[in-house]
């Protein structure tokens, strides 16, 4: 149970990466969308994993790497969100099929999705400061890996559920709707990215 929490406390705060899971749902649908809900989650278990085991080391290390990991990210984003914008302004309309052909194949948007939040080492500080006022988890394997369990499964349920969402509004909206949430979607990215490295210059 502790571990489903961890999880959802640190998947529900909508971020850049949400709203790309979003857009995923929209410009791809349920299934092609989920590889990046997965990727997500992935990096959520592995950091969990890393903190778990050797979190009093892996967190000071970690640390001592900024503001480098903020500044790639941020640029990360900010590259993706101005790349969706060139594109979505290109196209009078909306076509969610072509966009589906051209967004990559599924392993292809698993590891950038895998990238992308695995350049975020606030993930696993946030485990190891979690983890130091829950001894009971590391007081056993059994306890570990039923931590480690419902943080994974915790993560791909909310990440999944933004994809849904975008799935939901691919299905009922007008295609005019679609451009302009990519242009949104794409806009709010690329500024998160901005921020991202304004705060960590």
């Amino acid at each position: 149970m502790s571990g489903a929490v961890a999880g959802l406390a640190l998947a529900a705060p909508l971020g850049a990466i949400g709203v790309l899971l979003i857009q995923e749902g929209v410009t791809r649908g349920l299934r092609r969308g989920m590889p990046g809900a997965a990727a997500v989650a992935t990096v959520d278990i592995l950091y969990c994993t890393a903190a778990v085991t050797a979190g009093a080391v892996a967190g000071p290390i970690v640390g001592g790497w900024e503001p480098w990991p903020q500044i790639v990210g941020g640029s990360a984003l900010l590259a993706i969100g101005a790349r969706g914008l060139l594109k979505s302004r290109g196209t009078r309309g909306f076509d969610v099929e072509r966009g589906v052909t051209r967004s990559g194949t599924s392993r292809r948007r698993y590891v950038l999705f895998l990238g992308l939040t695995a350049l975020n080492p606030a993930t696993l500080v946030y485990f190891t400061a979690l983890l130091a006022g829950l001894d009971q988890v590391t007081e056993s394997p059994a306890a570990a890996v039923s931590f480690i369990a419902g943080v994974g499964i915790a993560s791909f349920g909310w990440q999944a559920l933004l994809v849904v969402l975008g799935a939901g509004l691919r299905q009922k909206a007008a295609p005019s709707f679609h451009r302009w949430t990519a242009i949104v979607g794409n806009s709010l990215v690329a500024l998160l990215g901005i921020a991202l490295i304004a705060r960590a210059v």
